[in-house]
């Protein structure tokens, strides 16, 4: 049954994803985040937007089935992660921000001040979420915080490795989403948007998607796989 709905969801996904290459119609996707962008360019944010959703199809696929081997879930989660920040790159670099719209250039008509303000706080509180329980793991070895079976399998000896490593990665989490909403900030508050902007998106897509990797690999490493008994 577990099988069975991922590849439902994963076929739908995917069929949603090629309906939106094959016609150009962007309007799959919320209001907001076509409002602003222009009307020649809506056709190639809805075929790239589309592409993207076929990535995450093929994501689903790979992580819901619990016949395929462990390295299928990891190649899974990273082509998530990949999928998820191509799709908000790629509306933000058309729509000039995530969120907006068409009586203002901010998020949701917001002024370019406080939509600078609305995305730092978004990150910052999102980033807590992150560095807080990472840094309590670096700091006690306590590895509870993970479901049981990421670490059913790991020796006593490497426990606080494991905690070690993991709380850094979710520290590395917790810097991603900062530092990527910053530069959703800067999106959606300069017209054009600043090169620092782009960078900063880029970096905190390249970052979280790092961690999440690092996560996956350091339970395997010490677990001997992701799910152990």
């Amino acid at each position: 049954m577990e099988g069975f709905i991922g590849i439902a969801v994963a076929g739908i996904t995917a069929l949603l994803g090629a309906y939106m290459i094959v016609t150009g119609d962007c309007r799959l996707l919320h209001g907001y985040h076509y409002a602003t962008t222009p009307e020649s360019e809506r056709p190639r944010l809805a075929r790239e937007t589309g592409a993207w959703m076929v990535v995450l199809a093929v994501a689903i696929a790979l992580m819901i089935p619990s016949a395929l081997p462990d390295w299928a879930t990891v190649v899974g989660v990273v082509l998530l992660v990949v999928g998820i920040a191509g799709t908000l790159v790629t509306i933000a670099r058309h729509n000039g921000g995530l969120v907006t719209s068409a009586s203002g250039s901010g998020l949701v008509g917001l002024g370019p001040r406080a939509s600078m303000a609305v995305c730092v706080a978004v990150g910052a509180l999102l980033s807590l979420m992150g560095v807080i329980p990472g840094a309590h793991m670096i700091v006690t070895g306590d590895v509870s915080l993970l479901h049981g079976y990421h670490y059913a399998n790991v020796a006593l000896a490497d426990v606080p490795a494991l905690a070690t490593g993991e709380g850094l990665a979710m520290v590395g989490l917790g810097a991603s989403a900062l530092i990527f909403m910053i530069g959703i900030g800067g999106r959606s508050a300069l017209r054009p948007a600043s090169r620092w902007a782009k960078v900063l998106m880029v970096a905190g897509g390249a970052l979280f998607a790092a961690s999440i990797v690092a996560m996956l690999l350091l339970i395997v490493h010490f677990n001997g796989s992701l799910m152990g008994a």
